[in-house]
């Protein structure tokens, strides 16, 4: 896909999440926003998905461990077929839907895992990686994590049990927006230079400007022909996209209220 493409279509997830959020007053907009490029070109170009058909064995598989950003996975999927726009604003956080402000596992096709609880996407990528190498399988397995998540210890086992079985199947994606949801990292639990740690614990480890495609892009051609688990640290600003949104602890749990819609649409409209 043409970077111009995957532009195109991170902005289309931002205004559905934008819509999502407005209308059902739910959901985490600026976790959301944060990963909306890096959704776009995973699923514009990479992730191998028949989207008619959950139990393909020739599926990748994603896990969304920062599953606060559900509503950007939902808005993905529906903009490649995966999931009707229908469905989409009719279940999102709705009694009996199958849509919920964090991921259920088979709620649609391409979600294989429920997350929520922080710190154990990384895990399950692990297994499902180690089980495509174990069954001969070619599938990748794409892992988004948040930066403070990182600050427990089960994502760190996660990376040394990725390094000791040569798991070159897995990608992980860290959105480090440096901002968790009562306080920057920095204030909270400071993580320092991830880059040189991940190295240390044997991935191949790239940092990147994580509201670029083409960054994104450039970085995901150099992980699926790496001999080794890659690691991609995309810097990011949360709530990227509508500057009342970014970078303020306060969107990580407020809802846009009229006006906030209103001037998202128009800035989103602007920037397409």
């Amino acid at each position: 896909m043409e970077i111009s493409k995957y532009q195109e279509l991170a902005n289309s997830i931002r205004k559905d999440v934008l819509t999502l959020t407005y209308e059902k007053k739910a959901g985490f907009i600026g976790s959301s926003f944060s990963c909306a490029d890096i959704f776009a070109v995973l699923y514009g170009g990479y992730v191998r998905l028949n989207i008619n058909d959950s139990e393909d064995e020739s599926n990748d598989t994603v896990i969304l461990s920062k599953g606060h950003a559900a509503s950007a996975w939902y808005a993905a999927l529906a903009n490649i077929g995966a999931l009707s726009k229908e469905r989409l604003f009719e279940e999102f956080h709705k009694s009996g839907g199958r849509l919920g402000v964090h991921p259920k596992r088979n709620s649609a096709t391409g979600i294989e895992t429920s997350t929520g609880s922080l710190g154990q996407g990384l895990g399950l990528g692990c297994g499902a990686a180690l089980a495509y190498k174990i069954k001969k399988q070619n599938n990748r397995v794409f892992v988004i994590l948040g930066d403070g998540e990182c600050n427990e210890g089960s994502v760190w086992e996660g990376f040394m049990l990725a390094k000791k079985y040569k798991l070159n199947n897995l990608i992980v994606f860290i959105d480090r927006n440096r901002l968790q949801s009562y306080g920057h990292d920095d204030e909270v639990l400071n993580m320092g230079e991830m880059k040189p740690r991940l190295e240390s614990f044997g991935f191949n480890t790239l940092e990147i400007d994580g509201h670029s495609c083409k960054e994104i892009d450039d970085a995901l051609k150099n992980a699926v022909n790496s001999d080794k688990p890659t690691a991609i640290i995309a810097n990011t600003i949360k709530g990227k996209g509508v500057a009342e949104f970014e970078d303020k602890v306060l969107w990580h749990y407020k809802w846009p209220e009229k006006e906030h819609y209103e001037q998202g649409l128009k800035e989103l409209k602007e920037n397409a």
